[in-house]
């Protein structure tokens, strides 16, 4: 049949199109995306002036404080890139640390003392925030059941010396946030003397991670991924891969060469299961658990309770997954085995099953080594707060909460914090922005932003070197601005206190030791710290963007006990126990749970709004 259109048919079609669209949400949703586009909200940074200029700092939003190279119209940084070589971060950036320069201007941030009174929040003055804060101080000292608190993001600063300083005078407590790195702190506490560890991924083959983010957010950014991908260019016997073990299929268990996944609660049972096999099967390094062990026979016993069908049995992963790992792992030495995620930490008796398994495996060697602190002046004779656990401070006893404003609440939440309060108690908040834990403040005094302050760094405490770096200022704060450890102080003398005055020999203790090297930034070279004539000269490096880092540190001589004391029935109670409920998690930037400031607003727009990083989902066991 022959299909013939006319020109009335034509006609007719048209103008039912055109009534059509018209009736349609289309041209007006068109219409509307139009006048969203064409509008000019403020810039997150100002228009550039000045000539073009090469600035160096270090990234203050996290603790792996990177290297940045700041591009400079005037004093405006518009644009960082990472810097080669850096002994923090070895060029590596996250989209944070790349978009620092627009929270000076980030919509939340806060410039002026803030209050929240009869449910409302009201701008004071400096005066009146002191006052307040005096107040609250001098309450802490006069009922003991309404004790201060202070919780510090970074712990060795000037500023925490300070925080130290008001806790004892108060009969306060003083805490930290989480360790970042608990499974290593697990294995350090099995040495038979103080000792601090550090994981260098180059040294290593197959890296598992119980849930740990390694590919994305645990230790310097992109580090893991580059060398896993350099290494896929070596025959397959010599790649680096790394296994993904977890109840969660996270980004990074997405980004990793193998995932397993597990019932939550169960990486005791599982990493036991692997003890068991490497034992088994004479696959353990045997000369360094005779060596440099101890209790072996006794971990023998209680690894031979977890054969791999009771293992597939409690944790949902097949036998023959627990097999095949545990031999990879002794194939594939040198390994290193690392535990949860920081913002989701695993459960001590998970850590301590981890721990002997990277005894088993002949750690610390090879990827885990042995590493120093960076130097810190002395205490002398000025009183002040040991560290506290957050979990050791009774409930409904703090009267006066003060956080610090590099306090990220991934790490500490305030559900968290909120059980410690006692009614009506004061809650200080030193965050430049009104996010996070800045915005539960009863009484907000920020203070200044990134990039506009000099920043004591130590970088991250995984590390395989310790490293610091005094990040020098890019940006000029507002004016009259209260800096934390101003207020603190005039708040403390009007309280009646004394203080002991702040840290000023962080620069001539680190010169003291006359050890390790000084990296230069704009040449990409390292001098030998020794080499510099006084603290001055040190100073002037600072200024300039450069970082000191530690030299290797030998492994010390001593004994590993696999288990101690009344610990492998605490371990079997654990690894038996019926599996827990999943942990909530959020999708979030990469890092953005270890930052204590909010994300650029450009970088809000790309990744939740276009769903770029979704949230993760639960592995089906």
């Amino acid at each position: 049949m022959k299909l013939e259109l006319s020109r009335r048919d034509l006609f007719l079609a048209g103008g039912g199109a055109v009534a059509g669209i018209a009736l349609s949400p289309v041209p007006w949703k068109l219409l509307d995306d139009l006048a969203i586009w064409t509008q000019r909200p403020p810039t997150p940074t100002p228009r550039p002036a000045g000539p073009l200029a090469f600035r160096f700092t270090s990234c203050t939003l996290c603790p792996s404080a990177c290297g940045l190279k700041a591009r400079c119209f005037g004093p405006q940084p518009v644009g960082f890139t990472g810097v080669p070589g850096h002994p923090a971060s070895d060029g590596g950036n996250c989209p944070l640390g790349l978009t620092a320069h627009h929270l000076a201007r980030h919509p939340l941030r806060v410039v002026a003392p803030e209050r929240v009174s009869g449910g409302r929040r009201e701008v004071i003055d400096r005066a009146a925030a002191v006052a307040a804060l005096s107040a609250a101080i001098s309450a802490t000292t006069k009922d003991p059941k309404r004790s201060l608190l202070v919780v510090d993001g970074r712990p060795g600063r000037s500023l925490s010396r300070t925080y130290r300083a008001l806790a004892a005078a108060t009969g306060g407590r003083y805490a930290s946030g989480p360790s970042l790195t608990a499974d290593l702190d697990a294995l350090a506490g099995r040495f038979d003397r103080p000792l601090t560890l550090g994981v260098d991924y180059t040294g290593a083959r197959r890296v598992v991670s119980f849930g740990a983010p390694v590919l994305t957010d645990t230790g310097t950014p992109g580090l893991l991924a580059r060398l896993r991908a350099e290494a896929r260019r070596r025959p397959k016997a010599e790649r680096l891969e790394v296994v993904h073990v977890g109840a969660t299929r996270t980004k990074s268990a997405g980004l990793a060469d193998r995932f397993v996944p597990i019932a939550p609660g169960t990486e005791a049972a599982f990493a036991l299961g692997l003890a068991h096999v490497l034992l088994d099967e004479k696959l353990a390094d045997t000369a360094f658990l005779t060596e440099r062990t101890s209790g072996l026979a006794e971990f023998e016993a209680l690894a031979a309770r977890f054969a791999p069908a009771l293992v597939e049995q409690k944790t949902g992963a097949p036998a023959a997954a627990v097999v095949a790992l545990a031999r990879d792992l002794a194939e594939g030495r040198p390994a290193v085995v690392l535990g949860g995620d920081p913002t989701v930490p695993l459960s001590p008796e998970a850590d301590a099953a981890i721990a002997t398994l990277n005894l088993l495996l002949g750690a610390p060697k090879g990827p885990i080594v042995a590493r120093r602190a960076a130097p810190r002046e002395t205490d002398g004779d000025a009183r002040l707060a040991t560290v506290t656990a957050l979990d050791a401070v009774p409930e409904r006893s703090v009267g006066l909460l003060l956080l610090d404003g590099t306090l990220a609440e991934g790490l500490v939440g305030w559900e968290r914090l909120e059980r410690l309060l006692a009614d009506g108690a004061v809650v200080v908040s030193f965050s430049p922005f009104r996010a996070g834990l800045g915005e539960k403040a009863t009484l907000l005094l920020p203070g200044p932003a990134p990039l506009e302050e000099a920043v004591e760094l130590e970088g991250s405490a995984d590390a395989p070197l310790a490293t610091f770096a005094l990040a020098p200022a890019l940006l000029a704060p507002p004016a009259g601005l209260a800096i934390p450890e101003e207020v603190l102080r005039e708040a403390a003398a009007a309280a009646g206190l004394t203080l002991p005055p702040p840290a000023t020999g962080r620069i001539a203790a680190i010169l003291a030791t006359r050890r390790g090297q000084l990296f230069d930034p704009a040449t990409a070279t390292t001098t030998a710290l020794s080499s510099l004539a006084d603290t001055a000269a040190l100073e002037a490096a600072f200024a300039s963007g450069a970082c000191w880092v530690d030299e290797p540190m030998p492994s010390p001589a001593g004994r590993f006990a696999l288990l101690g004391d009344g610990e492998a029935p605490r371990l079997l109670e654990a690894a038996l126990g019926v599996p827990v409920a999943e942990p909530v998690r959020a999708a979030a930037l990469p890092r953005a749970a270890l930052a204590a400031a909010p994300s650029s607003p450009l970088l809000t727009k790309l990744t939740r709004e276009t769903a770029l990083f979704p949230a993760p989902s639960a592995a089906k066991v």
